[in-house]
């Protein structure tokens, strides 16, 4: 009698689970013609049913990608360092950095500018990120691969690692001490 029983009870498992089946089954088929019926029904363009993409037309050249500097692929390399020469030679500190000081985009960047900072001086600087031509120029001004570059009164003086050693060891504000009587 027991396994009569327990046949019986697996038995109302099964119809259970097939009606449930089913039941799913009804439904999805119901969901989905539901569906198609609504779409026919509102004629609902199929621009919006597919993939659409949206077009952009111009409306103004104030409003079109500008460029943030003059210097074109056709002008020289000497022009670009002949203007990197005059902001070292105009600026007593010049730092030529990814970022601005107010807002660093990198952390070698951010590091000087900290320590300068922290040093009180006053400094010029370019994000070199904006002037592509000028991050390359930069480099082959100084023959210095890496971004930051202090200068100090027209002297290359080095990138991050250099600096911090400079400023841990107090030869930085030495250096940075007279950068200011110039400019006074």
């Amino acid at each position: 009698m027991f396994r009569l029983v327990a046949s019986r009870s697996n038995s109302l498992r099964s119809i259970t689970s097939c009606v449930d089946s089913l039941t799913a089954r009804a439904i999805s088929r119901q969901s989905s013609s539901i569906v198609a019926t609504t779409i026919s029904q509102y004629q609902i363009p199929t621009s919006f049913t597919s993939s659409h993409q949206r077009q952009f037309s111009s409306s103004h050249d104030d409003f079109s990608p500008q460029k943030k500097h003059n210097l074109d692929g056709n002008d020289n390399e000497s022009e670009i360092l002949k203007m990197i020469d005059s902001h070292v030679k105009e600026n007593n500190i010049m730092l030529y950095m990814k970022g601005s000081p107010s807002q660093p985009m990198c952390g070698f960047s951010a590091t000087v500018v900290q320590i300068l900072k922290s040093t009180g001086c006053d400094f010029a600087s370019v994000n070199v990120l904006d002037y592509p031509d000028i991050r390359e120029g930069v480099k082959k001004y100084a023959s210095w691969p890496t971004i930051p570059q202090l200068y100090v009164n027209g002297e290359f003086i080095g990138g991050c690692d250099i600096i911090k050693d400079m400023h841990e060891s107090g030869e930085l504000n030495e250096l940075l001490k007279p950068a200011e009587e110039v400019k006074e």
